[in-house]
């Protein structure tokens, strides 16, 4: 029965007029102390998950640390790797377009040289038909002013 009821009780000397009985303030109150075991319990696990928790939450961070420093090492040797390998095709490439680049350049040089042995010989030739042209005119010339020459002795 609630402290109030009591001294009312106490003080009139008579019996108690409430709407409730006895045992249901001693129920009421047997909940009201089960009532603060659990929220007591409650928080206590509250505490217990959050402990269990955070260290769930470490253990994790470690694990996810050294999964991610070993990926990086795997990912720096395997990148190593591949800067080796692109390196090698690179050289061999480099050695192989040397090569065309050589072969290309002797026949390059090789045609140039028979086109200039040909340049030479059209331009000697030229040079010929030329002497061969301008001797033409002046013996054609000699003979008009020959011809003119004797018509006008005549």
């Amino acid at each position: 029965m609630p402290e109030e009821s009591l001294r009312e009780i106490a003080a009139t000397n008579e019996p108690p007029r409430t709407m409730a009985s006895a045992e249901f303030f001693f129920l009421l109150q047997r909940i009201d102390r089960l009532d603060e075991k659990l929220t007591k319990e409650i928080r206590d696990g509250d505490q217990n998950s959050e402990e269990r928790i955070s260290a769930v939450e470490q253990k994790l961070s470690q694990r996810i640390d050294a999964v991610e420093q070993k990926l990086s090492q795997r990912i720096e040797a395997v990148e190593q790797k591949l800067s080796q390998r692109i390196d090698a095709v690179e050289q061999k490439l480099s050695q192989r377009i040397d090569a065309v680049e050589q072969k290309l350049s002797q026949r390059i040089d090789a045609i140039e040289d028979k086109l200039n042995k040909r340049i030479d010989q059209l331009d000697d030739k030229l040079s010929n038909l030329r002497f061969w042209a301008i001797g033409a005119v002046i013996t054609i010339a000699v003979g008009f002013i020959g011809t003119i020459a004797t018509l006008l002795y005549k």
